[in-house]
């Protein structure tokens, strides 16, 4: 079995009124462990902010490795797989993906994944989180704490160079880090524990 070593704790610590600006690094994807057949329903409402409530109200389309959803009683398959939740989205397309919609007959439809043999018991989930999704449960997920891809945090960054003004402090294993030097701190770390807090905390 291949070692695993403990992943590099990164903080990122932004002005205040800065934070929601952060969150749509979510887009890229984020990596969350569950347990092996976890309901997506069940998957959801571990998230912080993602009650039943919230599930029923808001979310308005689920991906499941490219595939929209409707039943969250639905188990989480795939080699990798990959969940994406958005809010209501305009036009036909919107109406065609929506949850228990009316045109949902007008999908594409694509085999399930079969769940292949593990010998872990745990599942890592790739989330990723759009629109209204994101500005509104993308704060708590970041203060949290998320496991995210090294390069998609540099990619991010590197992209949004006036964003990157918001940030007041980094940190790694607690060690100060300029930002400059962030690429090369995390040389040969592919994944990360990523915590975006404000200096209000």
């Amino acid at each position: 079995m291949k070692e695993q070593h403990p992943l590099k704790s990164v903080t990122l610590t932004v002005q205040p009124d800065s934070l929601h600006l952060f969150t749509t690094v979510l887009q890229a994807g984020v990596e969350i462990k569950t347990p092996m057949n976890t309901e997506i329903g069940f998957f959801l409402c571990q998230l912080p902010g993602f009650s039943p409530e919230y599930i029923q109200a808001t979310i308005e389309t689920i991906f499941l490795n490219g595939t929209p959803v409707d039943d969250l009683n639905l188990h989480i398959t795939g080699e990798h797989p990959v969940l994406a939740l958005s809010a209501a989205m305009p036009g036909l397309a919107g109406a065609i993906f929506r949850k228990n919609s009316i045109h949902a007959a007008l999908r594409t439809r694509t085999a399930v994944q079969p769940q292949t043999d593990r010998e872990e018991n745990t599942l890592t989930v790739t989330l990723k989180l759009f629109n209204s999704i994101a500005k509104e449960r993308g704060e708590d997920l970041l203060q949290t704490g998320i496991e995210l891809s090294t390069p998609k945090l540099l990619t991010f960054l590197s992209k949004r160079s006036g964003l990157c003004e918001n940030i007041t402090d980094i940190e790694i294993d607690k060690n100060t880090v300029p930002l400059t030097n962030l690429s090369d701190s995390l040389a040969g770390c592919q994944t990360i524990n990523l915590k975006i807090i404000t200096s209000n905390d």
